[in-house]
This record gives structure tokens, sequence and C-alpha cells, in this order.
């Protein structure tokens, strides 16, 4: 059978002409792209490319939206400023008690016993707060024992509101004590006016409650610790003494943090740090504290400051 070529040449006409239409397109399309290259501009092949990153400190971080706020801005700044004013407030009337004598060694070891004051050869010296701008100072029967007259140590800017910085030296007189509660009131021997704290209600104490812990653990003035109210009514005995209703706190309490303030987020004071379990001399994060309720009957009749509510 003999083949006719215009059939052939009929049917491969349209495919071919298909073909060179691709090539010039594409030939067009490579030719543009130089032309764009060769005058400094380049296609981006993303219509709607991301945001810039900006660069900080050696690392790459994202443009902070509204609704990713910055540390600096964010709640752990605003955490961080209430803590600030809460120290602020309760710092400044917290201060050193110092009585003469020796330090007697830690009792009833590996069970709960009473915070001992730091000890020198010439006096032992543990914490208190005043609680009337007039210089009445709460502090522990422990840190007191049986002297009648005691050295409060108060710091530059307590009366300033400046940072605290060089100790002032004061006598007091030790006007009351009630060693059931390990409770002392002291009363400063100056005509002034003395930053004061504002007691709570420790009443209302509940498991979980966020509390700062101040006092002079092992010397050091001013120290402060965080934690959480661990229990708000423990029966504990210390030192051979009932306690119904002691507060206890996970909060760092060592030697020197006795008669110091237990306060709460408000700022206000809770409880006044008296004992810790410490087996075998080890930090166990079981701290107490004395309800400041407890003092209630030992302000009004000594201070004459209203019962606490």
């Amino acid at each position: 059978m003999k083949k006719n070529k215009n059939f052939v040449v009929r049917n491969l006409f349209w495919p071919g002409l298909f073909v060179l239409a691709l090539l010039v397109a594409a030939l067009g399309s490579n030719l543009a792209l130089f032309r764009n290259r060769v005058q400094g501009t380049e296609t981006s092949i993303f219509p709607n490319p991301a945001p810039p990153i900006q660069m900080s400190a050696g690392a790459a971080t994202p443009i902070q939206t509204p609704a990713q706020p910055s540390v600096q801005g964010g709640a752990g700044a605003g955490m961080q400023q209430d803590v600030d004013r809460i120290l602020a407030r309760v710092l400044p009337a917290v201060v050193s008690v110092s009585r003469p004598g020796g330090g007697a060694p830690r009792q009833n070891v590996g069970g709960v016993s009473f915070l001992s004051p730091v000890a020198t050869q010439a006096e032992v010296t543990g914490a208190g707060v005043i609680v009337d701008d007039r210089g009445y100072v709460l502090t522990t029967f422990q840190t007191v024992g049986s002297a009648n007259l005691v050295k409060v140590l108060l710091y530059q800017g307590q009366q300033s509101g400046q940072p605290l910085g060089q100790q002032r030296e004061l006598m007091a007189d030790v006007i009351g004590v009630d060693p059931k509660c390990d409770m002392a009131l002291l009363k400063i021997r100056a005509a002034k006016s003395f930053p004061a704290v504002r007691l709570g209600n420790s009443d209302q104490v509940q498991v979980g409650d966020i509390v700062f812990a101040i006092g002079n653990p092992f010397g050091f003035k001013g120290t402060v610790t965080m934690g959480i109210v661990s229990s708000s009514n423990r029966k504990v005995t210390v030192g051979g003494i009932k306690y119904p209703d002691l507060i206890q706190t996970d909060a760092a309490i060592n030697d020197g943090n006795d008669g110091g303030p237990l306060v709460n987020v408000n700022g206000e004071v809770i409880g006044v740090n008296m004992a810790c379990v410490m087996p075998d001399h080890r930090y166990s994060g079981i701290g107490f504290a004395v309800p400041i309720n407890d003092a209630a009957g030992l302000l009004s009749g000594q201070a004459g400051a209203a019962p606490v509510k």
C-alpha cells in the first residue's frame, strides 16, 4: 500500500505549531527576566512576603504584636513591680534585735526547734519588726530571753526613704512578753516617728498563699525569701510548748530569722517567724511562724494599738 505524504504533513502541522508557540513564550519570559536583572530589579516569587525580623543582642526575635507583649511591659514586669512595692513598704520596718550573752545550742535536732539567734561571744542577734510608728517592735521571746533592755539596729534610709545602708543603733525596753505564743514587745528609746508595717488578719491565711519571710539569717541582714503557705494551722510542739495554729511555709527560714515578719502579697504582716525543722542541721523547707492574731492581746495591752481584727 502506498503512503500518502500529504496526510502525514497535515497530521504533524498543528502539533508542531503548538510546540513552536511554547518555545517562543519561554524565550520571551527568559528575555524579560534577563532585562530585569540587568536593570537591577528582581522579581519575588512571594506576592506577600512575611514581615521582616528584627535583630537584638545577637538573636532574631519576631516583631512584637499587641497579642505578644514584650517582657519589659508584660505580666512579668507587673509582678516584679508588685514585689518591689511590697518590699519597699516592709523592709524599712525590719530591724535587728540584740541582747547581751552567748548563744544557746539548737535543741531538738531532727525535729521542730526554735530558731536560734545568731550568736557571738558578746551578744545574740535576731530580728524584729516595727508595728507602731512610735517605735514599738514585735519580736520573739526567744530573741530577747530574760533581758529587760536590748539593742535595736535600724539602717540608713529607714526614716528618709533611701536604700538600706549604714546601721544605726538605738536602745529599746522589753515592755511585754508572752512565752505561750513566743512573742515579745519592745519600745525604742526615742521620741521619733518610725516606719511601721501594716498588720494583716492571720485567720484569713490559706494554703497556697504567697508569702515573704524577712530577717537576718546567719547575720545576713535584710534577707528576703519567698514561698507559699504550706499549712495555715499546723499543730506543733516546740520546746515542750504546744502551739495549735502555727503557719507553716516553705519560704527559707533559718537561725537569725527569729522575730522577723512573714508578709503576704498585700504587704501585711501575717506572722512572726519562730521555728523550723532542720534534720542534721540541713535545710528542709519547713518553717513556722506565729500567727499575728496571737499577738493581739500583747499589742493592745502594751502598745495601745487596736487589736487585730
